[in-house]
């Protein structure tokens, strides 16, 4: 029996809109030859703050939120038949405290007479097994386990403040992401492990989830805080589908790497009315990198990407209403090469050089037209 503590350490995250704390540390302890027990602490604070820089320094405005959560988690691994059998079983709990917020100015602040609450505790757990038939090189594997994300600050307080006063999009009454997933496969390796390939069979439920949401659904004459969109709950959706995958290894300078996944993707509740189909996801996607070396200097990428037909929302300011339209899948090639330049044992330079869409095809990304052929070089100093 051996044990292992590690105050893992903390981090800060800031941009303009906020700044997250973390604080985490774990143990590892390793009881007998085949159990792995994992488990530890985590301490977060999240601050966001939303300040406006007008002319008049005496609109000047802001909301000032911060909330605080501790996290513990643990994880059982046990290995039995030589390792050939491989069990895991993990459960994580989250306890959030939200401060009140702070609104300036006072007396116009949005939210007025909300109790606002902190998120509820989140309990999730998930469980997974695999077994290898060393002889023929398969593996049979399955897991199962749920999912949930917290509202983060600047959806449930999301604000800017105008000549008009405050303009709302957060919901203080928002409640958490829930999901489930399950998925099950089988991987084989051939020729010595130079040609690996995997099968998966994937169900994911989302029983509730928050959207930015501008379809017309959120009714300022109804809508508690006036808005015309914003965010909000909605019921989420069912995917499931399969993924195919082959990575190979043809000759000593040469990698390949395939996948193809087909995605069967339905919403509970239609974000535009009478379409089920969730948005934004394609039926089918299919990808390709190719990556060959020539000595031990020069290097050439190549990655390709493809998907059917999708439809997604566009919003119309006239109707304050969204319909859906399909467009064109993408099929986008990049190509890209870098040479090395050694300086001494320690020190190179690598120049790099790459073309995005490679073939200056024209597609679109939930409505807006992306860029054509481009291209980018530079160099890097390694020591």
């Amino acid at each position: 029996m051996g044990v292992d503590f590690q105050p893992v350490g903390g981090s800060t995250r800031s941009d303009f809109d906020g700044r997250v704390q973390t604080l985490n540390a774990r143990f590892d302890l390793k009881a007998g030859r085949v159990n792995v027990i994992t488990g530890g602490y985590e301490f977060e604070s999240e601050n966001f703050k939303n300040p406006s820089f007008p002319v008049n320094p005496a609109n000047s405005s802001n909301v000032d939120v911060t909330q605080r959560s501790h996290a513990l988690f643990i994880q059982d691994q046990l290995r039995f038949l030589e390792d050939r059998l491989q069990l895991s079983v993990a459960f994580r709990t989250q306890f959030f405290r939200l401060q009140q917020p702070q609104f300036t100015p006072a007396a116009s602040a949005p939210y007025g007479g909300i109790a606002f609450q902190s998120p509820p505790t989140a309990y999730t757990g998930d469980g997974s097994i695999a077994y290898m038939f060393r002889s023929s090189g398969t593996k049979l594997r399955a897991h199962a386990g749920n999912g949930y994300r917290a509202p983060a600050l600047f959806e449930r307080f999301g604000t800017f403040f105008g000549s008009f006063g405050y303009s709302v999009f957060g919901d203080p009454r928002l409640r958490p992401d829930r999901s489930v997933a399950f998925d099950a496969g089988i991987d084989q390796t051939l020729y010595r492990n130079r040609l690996r390939a995997s099968a998966t069979y994937f169900y994911t439920r989302l029983q509730e989830v928050i959207i930015f949401d501008f379809s017309g659904v959120i009714n300022p004459a109804t809508d508690p805080f006036g808005r015309f969109g914003g965010y909000r709950n909605t019921n989420g959706g069912i995917a499931r589908g399969a993924e195919l995958s082959m990575t190979a290894t043809p000759t000593r300078t040469l990698n390949l790497s395939t996948a193809y996944t087909y995605t069967k993707s339905l919403q509970r509740t239609p974000q535009v009315p009478g379409v089920l189909r969730s948005l934004v996801i394609p039926d089918h996607q299919f990808s390709l990198v190719a990556t060959q070396r020539f000595g031990r200097r020069v290097l050439f990428n190549f990655d390709f990407v493809a998907s059917s037909d999708y439809l997604a929302a566009i919003f119309n300011p006239v109707t304050f209403a969204s319909r859906a339209y399909r467009f064109r899948g993408l099929a986008k090639a990049d190509l890209g090469a870098s040479y090395t330049l050694p300086l001494n044992e320690s020190r190179s330079l690598r120049f790099f050089g790459y073309v995005d869409n490679l073939f200056d095809r024209e597609y679109f990304e939930t409505g807006f037209r992306t860029p054509g052929r481009t291209g980018r070089g530079g160099a890097t100093f390694v020591f």
